[in-house]
């Protein structure tokens, strides 16, 4: 049995060309699986971070969900709890719905929504900064709290309308 050597031409072979570099020091599992109980009794398991430390998730691109977004609103997680005030629902009557394109999408698709500094301008609490360290200047929308102001403007419209009914239907009888 011969054994043949590589032959490098007098060079150093690399040693560490295949060989992966792990750094330590942040944890090296960002998620867990943990199981809790529904109401209904039975068990579900989620994904959760595994740190305090990751609280976040930023996803650059569109996010599918194959369910419903849920987000816990129990008596039980609140204080200072007040109900919306007229005043902060009518600024949505400021408010410039938009149609726009992404500049960075090639496929020019069309979306509707606001622009951040304009809304910023009547409802502050709802705008965050971007956490992303290339666009950390750029401006976030919180959608989703928008919601509860337009349920607010909607039932103060329609008491405003059930109030001018009964005014008319009351001149009539007389």
């Amino acid at each position: 049995m011969s054994f043949s050597l590589p032959n490098y031409n007098g060079r150093q072979p690399n040693n560490t060309a295949y060989i992966k570099t792990f750094v330590f020091g942040s944890p090296i599992n960002l998620w867990r699986t943990l199981s809790y109980t529904k109401t209904d009794g039975t068990t579900v398991s989620v994904v959760t971070t595994s740190s305090e430390n990751y609280k976040n998730l930023f996803i650059q691109g569109d996010l599918f969900v194959d369910g419903s977004i849920i987000n816990p609103s129990d008596l039980y997680l609140k204080q200072n709890i007040d109900k919306i005030d007229e005043e902060t629902t009518n600024k949505l009557l400021n408010l410039k719905p938009s149609s726009y394109t992404l500049k960075d999408d090639p496929t020019n698709k069309l979306h509707y929504g606001f622009i951040a500094q304009e809304l910023e301008e009547e409802l502050p609490i709802l705008i965050q900064n971007k956490p992303d360290e290339k666009y950390s200047k750029i401006k976030a929308i919180n959608y989703l709290e928008i919601i509860p102001l337009l349920v607010n403007k909607i039932q103060l419209m329609q008491k405003e309308i059930d109030d001018l009914k009964e005014k008319l239907y009351q001149g009539k009888d007389t």
